[in-house]
């Protein structure tokens, strides 16, 4: 079974398409969500769809409506053992944004540290210390930081925390992909799509494009593909093995 860690099915143009196409495929996915209100919509739906969690989310560019929902995160969280998107951006996309954004994702932490969950952050524009350090400040371990673009002395961090990180297919084609996949401990890797974000040769990335992926660590680990497939399963239950009941969403 191959696993996307992050993918937001809801904003394909067919969610319905998409859930199909993953139980075909027999892809497991953690569909993240960027506000409560959207994962209280995908949570229903996929209810009937066990390769498909839904991931309760503020995504830090939607910190503002994230502060209207904060109550319904709040509520929702007890049972999410999937979280997603949350974190912060620092780009010129979230500067208006930074001090919103640093006061959700210090709620966020706070309700979500009580106990173990998948969680699967955003961490861009030079955010990725300010997140480390909101994991450490509320003792949150095993969390996944996604398409992780960041110095190389805050990776080594990150690992050493005992955090992942997820590689996509856009990765593979730049030399920071390259370069952090190369630093990357194969116990530490997990694989996502980022769909319909992530693009390749200009196609948004479908779960099932989480293949290139696998392929490309085959060939660099030279190892087969049934290895690495063996591989990013035991890093994926290393953390949804903590749970103490079967995922709700």
């Amino acid at each position: 079974m191959l696993i996307d860690t992050h993918c937001h099915i809801d904003q394909f143009s067919s969610p319905e398409d998409a859930v199909r196409e993953c139980e075909t495929s027999g892809v497991r996915v953690v569909a993240v969500t960027n506000l409560p209100s959207h994962f209280a919509v995908a949570a229903d739906r996929l209810r009937e769809h066990p390769l498909v969690s839904a991931a309760l989310g503020i995504h830090p560019l939607s910190a503002k409506e994230g502060m209207r929902e904060m109550a319904a995160f709040k509520r929702m969280a007890p049972h999410a053992n999937f979280i997603g998107e949350i974190g912060l951006d620092f780009s010129r996309y979230g500067e208006a944004t930074k001090s919103i954004q640093e006061h959700v994702f210090e709620e966020i932490l706070s309700v979500i540290r009580d106990r173990p969950r998948f969680i699967t952050l955003h961490s861009r524009g030079r955010a990725e210390k300010a997140v480390l350090e909101g994991l450490r400040r509320h003792e949150i371990k095993a969390a996944v930081f996604h398409w992780f673009s960041g110095p190389a002395k805050v990776l080594d961090e990150v690992f050493t925390e005992g955090h992942f990180i997820s590689i996509n297919p856009a990765m593979l084609s730049s030399a920071k992909g390259e370069r952090i996949i190369a630093q990357s401990p194969r116990d530490r890797i997990l694989i996502e799509s980022d769909g319909p974000f992530a693009k390749v040769q200009g196609k948004s990335c479908k779960p099932n494009d989480v293949l290139l992926v696998y392929k490309f660590l085959a060939d660099r680990w030279k190892i087969s593909i049934e290895e690495v497939i063996l591989c990013i399963k035991n890093n994926f239950e290393r953390i949804t093995d903590t749970f103490r009941r079967t995922p709700p969403f």
